[in-house]
Formats: structure tokens, C-alpha cells, sequence
């Protein structure tokens, strides 16, 4: 559907005559033309409870868009009237604000510029969105977001922000295992079994040459028994020294 703006009723209007009330009657009808049930646009804040009450340096917007079936807030629109530039940007602060305390980042805040001066319709009616940015983001009628537009914005930042959670949670969990202090083990019975072997035979061999007068072991059997000991101790020595 092609969405447009006609202020042929407001054109003999002036800046005193012309009141907020009647401009946000324009962009209510705008919302209607753009598939935004009824329902789904709320002029009374109070209906949404304590929440939606203003704190300091906030400003109740002219429009909360809800969805009509779960009443789950997508964003707000405020209309003001022809204002410059800084009093623009000082209604995006506050309407930003206000969005804020609302919904979070979850939702999306829009200011609405109408200038019944303007002599196209760009000039007479300026859309920007103002949240979650906290940018001025200029838009046109066309490129204004309907509800289904609204709804899976949200639906994805609430995954977005849900996987950015779990992530910092797997983070910290890491983090807190390398914080841990590695326990050292010892070099192992690999490494002392061949020695303790050797020993043995070292001790066996003295006896005997003490008890017989001769020896257990020949030098070529002492030599081999010394290299197979060797062999069984030296792989398990570099493994440790590895560690």
C-alpha cells in the first residue's frame, strides 16, 4: 500500500491555529493508512502502567505503539509542530528518554516534524527516528516501519541481546578456569622404576661379590642393563620436561 501524507486540510492553517491536537490527528490517520490497527496505537500512558509514568528530563510522547495481541510495547511517535533544529534535537532527547525507561533498547522511538508551510510533502512532514540510536535518522512515509516491521525489530534485538548474555556467561566461565592455579604432577613411576631396577641389581651384585667372589652381572650384561634402563627412563624424562 502507498502511504501518503495530504495537508490539503491544513493548509490555510497558521503555526497558532493549527495545534498539536490536530497534528497528531494527521499522523494518527497516517498510522491507520499504514495497517497500524487501532488498538495498537495508545494516546493515554496511564493504561500502561506505572512504568510508563515520566522521571526528570522525559518527555510523554504523543503515541505508544503496542502490539494489539500481546500488549507488548514496540515504540513511541511524538508530533511536534515546525520547531528548528536544536528544539528538534532536545525533543529527540527526551522522547529517547522516555523510550528508554519504557522498553529499553527493545523498542523504537520516533519524532514526527509537520510543517503546514511546507510545500511538498517531504517539507510539510519529516520523520526521524530517535531510539534506539539516540540519532536523528531521517525517514520518509515510505520507509517508516509498520507493526510487523516494529515486531520482529524487536524479537531480534531481544535474541541479540539474550545471545550476548550467554556469550559473557561462557566468557567468565573460561576466564575463572585459566584463573584457577595448574597443579603440578610429579615426573611419575615411569622415570624411577628403571632406576630403582638398577639399584637392586647394583646391591645384588655387591653381595655376591662379597659372599662368592664373583660377580652377578658381566660388564657386557652391566652395560646392557644400564642402556635398557636408560631406554625405559628417557621418554618419560622428556615428556616432564615438556610440561
Amino acid at each position: 500500500m502507498t502511504r501518503r501524507l495530504r495537508l490539503r486540510n491544513l493548509a490555510g492553517e497558521t503555526p497558532q491555529t493549527c495545534g498539536a491536537e490536530l497534528l497528531e490527528d494527521l499522523i494518527y490517520s497516517f498510522l491507520l493508512q499504514s495497517d497500524y490497527p487501532r488498538a495498537s496505537v495508545i494516546f493515554d500512558v496511564d493504561l500502561l502502567g506505572p512504568s510508563a509514568l515520566p522521571g526528570a528530563g522525559m518527555k510523554v510522547p504523543s503515541f505508544v505503539i503496542v502490539d494489539p495481541i500481546t500488549a507488548d510495547v514496540l515504540g513511541v511517535v511524538e508530533v511536534v509542530d515546525a520547531v528548528d533544529g536544536d528544539t528538534l534535537r532536545q525533543v529527540a532527547i527526551e522522547t529517547g528518554a522516555y523510550a528508554s525507561r519504557l522498553g529499553g533498547k527493545t523498542i523504537q522511538g520516533f519524532v514526527v516534524r509537520v510543517d503546514v508551510r511546507g510545500r511538498t510533502e517531504a517539507e510539510q512532514v519529516q520523520f526521524y527516528r530517535i531510539w534506539p540510536n539516540s540519532t536523528l535518522q531521517q525517514l520518509t512515509s515510505k520507509t517508516f516501519p509498520d507493526l510487523d516491521t516494529l515486531r520482529v525489530a524487536k524479537k531480534l534485538i531481544e535474541s541479540n541481546s539474550s545471545g550476548a548474555k550467554f556469550a559473557d556467561t561462557e566468557i567468565i566461565g573460561l576466564d575463572d578456569d585459566e584463573d584457577e592455579p595448574l597443579v603440578e604432577t610429579g615426573p611419575g613411576a615411569g622415570m624411577y622404576l628403571p632406576a630403582l631396577v638398577l639399584v637392586i641389581l647394583g646391591v645384588v651384585d655387591s653381595y655376591f661379590r662379597m659372599s662368592n667372589g664373583t660377580s652377578l652381572l658381566s660388564v657386557s650384561q652391566s652395560i646392557l642393563a644400564f642402556g635398557a634402563a636408560l631406554l625405559f627412563t628417557l621418554p618419560a624424562a622428556i615428556r616432564y620436561l615438556r610440561r
